[in-house]
């Protein structure tokens, strides 16, 4: 092999192996391109998770704090309907009651539910009665013949102009207040039970 030939043959070997080295420096090149777009993609998959995450957090807040709104306005309203309840039933109730004590035969039957119940609860001697004016006298002997009837000595009995209409009985120390007063004294056990009265009656 004469000298033309042996400088072919290097520079082709020359050649070869800078061919080799190129490909070699794109293949890790385009190695090293894949690998950061593969970066880049999980980087923009996980921040466009945490945007959609986050949204739906923020839209989970917004629903949230929407309903806590709707059903503190939904309160409200029920609150202000209530008290408009209130205050239209409690004056009837009082006028009832007054009432009540107006008729007969009505104000016996409150009478005597009073001094039964006195019966169990108080002891049996020195009553007083006091009641509110315009309780006929036929009316109250009636009454102290049923005490006597049941063994109860004849009470003190008294007007008391305090009393708009029933009764109060005391002795020994304890006292059955059934007087208009006494009976609406308990105001919040009244109007619950009024507004549970009302609702069972409102139509479905």
């Amino acid at each position: 092999m004469n000298t033309q030939e042996r400088e072919r043959a290097l520079l082709k070997l020359i050649q070869e192996e800078r061919d080799k080295a190129c490909w070699r420096l794109l293949a890790e090149a385009a190695e090293r391109a894949a690998a950061i777009k593969r970066d880049a993609y999980r980087r923009e998959r996980r921040l466009l998770h945490q945007r959609i995450d986050a949204e739906r957090r923020r839209a989970q807040d917004l629903l949230s704090a929407a309903t806590a709104e709707r059903a503190t306005a939904e309160r409200r309203q029920a609150e202000q309907a209530d008290a408009g309840l209130i205050a239209a039933a409690w004056p009837r109730l009082r006028a009832h009651l007054a009432d009540r004590w107006a008729r007969a035969e009505d104000r016996a039957v409150w009478v005597g539910a009073a001094l039964a119940q006195a019966r169990r609860a108080l002891p049996r001697e020195r009553w007083t009665i006091r009641h509110a004016a315009g309780w006929p006298e036929a009316e109250r002997a009636a009454a102290l013949a049923e005490l006597a009837r049941h063994g109860i000595p004849t009470p003190a009995l008294r007007t008391d102009a305090a009393l708009s209409a029933g009764v109060v009985i005391a002795a020994g120390g304890g006292v059955l207040d059934m007087s208009l007063e006494g009976l609406l004294q308990d105001r919040a056990r009244l109007e619950a039970r009024l507004l549970a009265l009302a609702k069972a009656a409102a139509p479905a």
